[in-house]
């Protein structure tokens, strides 16, 4: 993968040469391309008022899947690809049928699931169009502005369960609602869930880099998933975010700049272990000394996450359609004293079947191996989110299930820019 030196931009990218065979793009259709961003990072818990969905995201391919197939030239290239269109609709219908041990609830995800991979298999052919890959980044960069905001009105103890921007704890164990407490996750559940979230709108924030050259853009963001972590003190979605920082300051910031940040940190990381102080807001000081100083619990943390790992693998082949979630989560605690795998690739074979986890990895490593094919929001959504699939149970998790479908969507119709846009 190549990307523009000093910060620059492709002279592909400044053209914006539309894909052959592409869609023109309404204002209209940025609009509703912009609201699936935002609403994946900014998505309101709707099952607080009653309605028959867990959040916004879930009602959206309800209102996008007709409006795009009154689109021109999206029916076609969906039909040209109908067989392996149809063959992941049938692994997760099969799941749905077929799933052991279902209780209450537990057809939901997959269902969801099914539903944005339906969404997906025609924003992917918006999405090669420019203007239809920068309404989507730009949307998810506003909404995960928004989720921040309520984040932090929720470390002020400002309660906005009641509508629908927090997620309501009265049937939550009281174990639970402390853990939610230490690792405040806003809009989401915990802290735990919140991070990655956060991570994984770094992928617009590149890519609006990349067509851009303003590394101001990603930097912004980058300060903003920092002001998130002495809230949410989830570590692992900071890794990414920061190695592509560094990528970025690098190409785009002189050397010497680079050196002197790399000499402050330096610095500022002596300072702190000489004397235990950093100058900087004490919960964040609490923060990095809590999850990067003083845990303890770090090489517990590995070996519990392996061994909950494997048993997910065993529990998923012998299982190869799906199993109930709270099944799941009692026959893993058997066998690995917790209830989660900690890996969404493991759960999502728990989920909806063992075939449409592989079919998601086969996706995964196509756009990998070849991202002059699929675009440069393509290759950094699976970028962001890959780390993040490795850490948590996130396939439980809207906008990682919305990733999973748009990687399966992009491998299923074989989405491939125009063969004059390369140089990515």
């Amino acid at each position: 993968m190549r990307i523009a030196q000093g910060g620059g931009v492709p002279a592909e990218a400044q053209r914006a040469v539309p894909a052959s065979g592409g869609v023109s793009l309404s204002r209209l259709d940025q609009l509703v391309i912009l609201g699936v961003g935002f609403a994946l990072q900014f998505n309101v818990m709707t099952s607080t008022f009653g309605l028959p969905f867990m959040r916004l995201s879930d009602i959206l391919p309800f209102l996008t899947i007709p409006y795009f197939l009154l689109r021109p030239r999206i029916l076609s290239p969906l039909l040209a690809r109908a067989l392996p269109i149809g063959v992941v609709v049938l692994l997760l219908a099969a799941s749905l049928v077929a799933k052991a041990d279902v209780q209450q609830g537990d057809l939901y995800l997959t269902l969801v699931l099914l539903l944005y991979f339906v969404q997906a298999t025609q924003l992917v052919i918006l999405l090669r169009e420019p203007a239809g890959a920068d309404s989507f980044a730009v949307g998810t960069l506003v909404g995960f502005a928004g989720s921040l905001l309520v984040l932090v009105a929720a470390s002020a103890g400002i309660d906005l369960t009641a509508v629908g921007l927090a997620v309501p704890t009265s049937d939550l164990r009281p174990e639970t609602i402390l853990f939610m407490q230490d690792k405040l996750g806003g809009l989401w559940t915990a802290g735990n869930e919140t991070g990655h979230v956060f991570a994984l709108a770094g992928a617009a924030a590149a890519y609006l880099w990349y067509r851009t050259g303003r590394s101001a853009i990603y930097v912004a963001y980058f300060a903003g998933l920092l002001v998130s972590f002495p809230l949410t003190n989830n570590r692992a979605g900071l890794i990414l975010p920061a190695i592509v920082l560094g990528l970025i300051l690098r190409k785009s910031v002189s050397f010497y700049a680079v050196l002197s940040g790399a000499a402050a940190v330096c610095g500022l990381l002596m300072l702190y272990s000489a004397t235990g102080y950093a100058p900087v807001p004490e919960q964040l000081q609490s923060a990095i000394e809590k999850r990067f100083v003083a845990d303890s619990h770090a090489e517990d943390n590995i070996l519990e996450r392996l061994d909950s790992t494997v048993a997910g693998l065993e529990l998923s082949l012998t299982n190869p359609f799906g199993l109930g979630n709270v099944s799941k989560e009692n026959l893993i605690f058997v066998m690995a004293g917790v209830g989660t795998p900690h890996n969404a690739v493991v759960t999502l074979a728990l989920q909806s079947g063992v075939l449409v986890a592989l079919a998601f990895l086969v996706g995964t490593f196509r756009i990998v191996l070849s991202p002059q094919r699929y675009g440069p929001l393509m290759f950094y959504t699976v970028l962001f989110m890959t780390p993040s699939l490795a850490f948590e149970e996130l396939s439980i998790n809207q906008a990682f299930l919305f990733g999973i479908a748009l990687v399966l969507a992009a491998s299923a119709t074989k989405f491939a820019l125009d063969p004059k846009i390369r140089d990515i």
